[in-house]
Parts: structure tokens; sequence; C-alpha cells
């Protein structure tokens, strides 16, 4: 079984001695060095899946080999931890500015340490998995592409080529949706098998930690095939029935107040309009309000409130805000804000990035438009227009 390997930057013996004694009896293999420049070599050398940085390393030098680290390509996934002591906690902001994920007071708490490292290191391999899988997907595109420009040159009738390559387009997502489901469906199976037996300690974290990827890479993949269906059909891919938009509101804000009661949000919903029925497949339409207030939910501090409103635009539109007040979208997520996995950094999901690229698509699909900016003085606004049934 693999074991993570963890790389500690720190000069002060007695703190690698204990970080080190605590991280190897969970069964992490452990490297040590107390330079910038020896943490280089390991790193051209080795592959690390964590760094713990200590805070107080000479001349502050444990920000420059953070910067380092992120800077570069082949390294900026490898996560990082510093140690700070309760005196250093002024420098929290420059530690995130620096690109760290995340900070660990000393004296060191072992359920903190064993925690946060697992967070980060999940974290880590789940982004590649998504990454790997993207490419997968691009190169079976790419392949069939050209399966299919080939099969178009060779055919006499133009008035026949539209016909075709709708049917070979549906071949393509059937052929997808078994390739990945299949192997999916027999890793969750055993899984499932396995999850009955009575396992150790050991083996039980390990097998959690392998249970929760396959669903998330389940989840992931389903949204992707999701995505492609949607912009292969675009309004052919809805179940068009007559819905009332209220009641999809309400029964996303219902299903988000459960999943993050902790966090004490109050919503405030308005209904400003008179006509809120619109013709819309309501499964997607719940999907869409979803991953939007989710968001919203995510980013909003506790105890604060979320606004919602609909209201009947001149034009024959349904418009709805939702509003927050959590930090809103920074300029560089609202370059690629709508973009299939362009969307990791700032307001949006970082496990998933597809939240608002696919309510994009669904928005599209409906005949309806969606735009988001920041509120003043802070807070995100997410506007929807969709058509109202005359």
């Amino acid at each position: 079984m693999k074991k993570f390997t963890i790389l500690i930057i720190d000069n002060q013996v007695d703190n690698i001695i204990s970080l080190e004694s605590i991280l190897e009896k969970n069964d992490f293999e452990i490297k040590n060095v107390q330079s910038e420049q020896e943490a280089l070599w390991i790193l051209k050398d080795e592959m690390v899946d964590l760094v713990f940085i200590d805070i107080n390393l000479p001349h502050q030098q444990g920000f420059s080999i953070c910067h380092t680290l992120k800077s570069n390509a082949k390294w900026s996934v490898i996560p990082v931890i510093f140690i700070v002591g309760m005196d250093d906690l002024s420098l929290v902001n420059k530690i995130f500015e620096s690109g760290a994920d995340d900070y660990i007071l000393k004296p060191l708490i072992i359920s903190e340490l064993l925690t946060k490292s697992g967070i980060l290191i999940e974290l880590k391999y789940g982004r590649q998995m998504a990454k790997n899988m993207n490419q997968m997907l691009e190169s079976k595109v790419a392949q069939r592409t050209n399966e299919l420009e080939d099969s178009l040159n060779k055919l006499s009738q133009a008035n026949k080529e539209l016909g075709i390559l709708e049917i070979a387009k549906l071949e393509f997502f059937n052929l997808i949706s078994h390739e990945i489901r299949t192997p999916l469906n027999g890793i969750l199976g055993s899984l499932a098998l396995i999850g009955r037996y009575k396992l150790p300690d050991e083996v039980n974290r390990y097998f959690t930690l392998l249970d929760f990827s396959v669903k998330r890479l389940e989840s992931f993949s389903n949204t992707i095939l999701e995505a492609s269906n949607l912009r292969i059909k675009g309004e052919k891919a809805l179940v068009v029935q007559e819905s009332d938009l209220v009641d999809i509101i309400e029964h996303t804000m219902d299903q988000c107040l459960a999943q993050f009661s902790e966090k004490n949000i109050v919503i405030e919903f308005q209904q400003e309009g008179t006509n809120t029925i619109l013709n819309g497949d309501s499964k997607y339409l719940i999907k869409c309000f979803t991953a939007i207030l989710e968001n919203a939910f995510k980013f909003s501090p506790k105890g604060e409130k979320i606004e919602i409103s609909i209201s009947n635009e001149p034009d024959g539109y349904l418009k709805t805000m939702i509003v927050d007040h959590g930090d809103g979208f920074s300029r560089a997520s609202r370059v690629n804000l709508f973009n299939a996995l362009g969307n990791l950094e700032g307001h949006i999901d970082r496990n998933i990035g597809m939240g608002l690229h696919i309510a994009r698509l669904i928005i599209d699909a409906h005949g309806g438009s969606i735009t988001v900016r920041n509120r003043d003085p802070k807070g995100a606004i997410v506007e929807i227009r969709l058509p109202a049934r005359p």
C-alpha cells in the first residue's frame, strides 16, 4: 500500500523530532531538511505529497520556499502547511499570500495535524484524478471527432450530413457513458462488499479515503456526462413541462438549509412578480439553482443571510437575483467563471469546478442568461433570466 511522503522544512531539531514522531506513527514517510536549497534537491528527485514549513526559518525563508513551490508548474499542486506559534498569528495573511494552503498552531494538536494533512493530500489526488479524467475525455472526443470527420467526407448527399452527425454524436455519448460507468460500478460494488467486513483501523482509514474518492469521481463523471449531453443536444436534452419557479427555488432552499444547517444562515426570499410559471425541465433547473445556492452558502460567513428575489421583467422574462455576503468573486476567477474546470479559484467549489459551468449550460438550453457581479461593500450577486410562460 502506498505511503504518502511528507517533507518537513525546519531548522529546529526538537520541532522536527516531534512532528516526525507523530507522522511516522500514522504511516507517513518523512523527509526533513533545514533550508530551501536542501528542499529543492529533495523535490527534484522525489515525489512529495505534502510540505510542512516552520515560519521561524531564518530571514523569513519559509515564505520564499512556499512562493517557489507555488510558482513551479510541477510543484504547485503540492499542498503547503505552515507551522506557527501564537506569537506569529499576525503573519497569517502573509502565509496565504505566499500561496500556502493552511497553517497549524504550536503546540501541535495531533487530531488537527492529521485531519488537515489527510484533507489536503486527498484534495491533491482528487484534483489529479479530475485532471486525468478530463484528459481522457478530451482524447476520446478528439479521436471520435476525427472518425466523424472522415465519415462525413465520404458522404455524397449534403442534405443527409446533419442527420448522420447527430446519430454519431449520440452514439459517442452512449459509448462514453458506458465506458465510464462500467468500471466505476465495479469499483463501487466491490467497495460496498468490502465495507461489510470489520477492518483494522489503519485499513479502514484508507478504505474510507478510497470510498470517498471513488464516489466523488462518480459524481464528477456524472456531471461531465450531463454537461456533454447539454452541449450536444441543447434544448433537446430537456424534458419540458410547466413548472413554477417559486416551487423550484423553495425546493433548492430546503436542500441547502439542511445541508448547511451548522452555518445558521438565513434566507430572505421575496416574490415581486405575479407570473412565476415557465416551461422548463424542473430536474435540470433544480440542479442549476442548487449549484448556485450551494456556492453562496459555502462562501457566506456563519450567521449571515442570503437574499433571493423573483420579479417579472417587461420583456417577458423572470429575473432571479441571489445575493450573498461573502468575499465575492475575485478578478482572476471571473475570467473563466463559466468554463469547465476553469472556476476552481475564488468563489467556486474547489473540489469540482463544474458548478457554474453546468448552470450556464442549463440556462442556455432554456433560452435564458446568467450573469455575476460583486456587490458593494462585499458579497456576490448572481442574476438569472428565464423566459416566463406567456
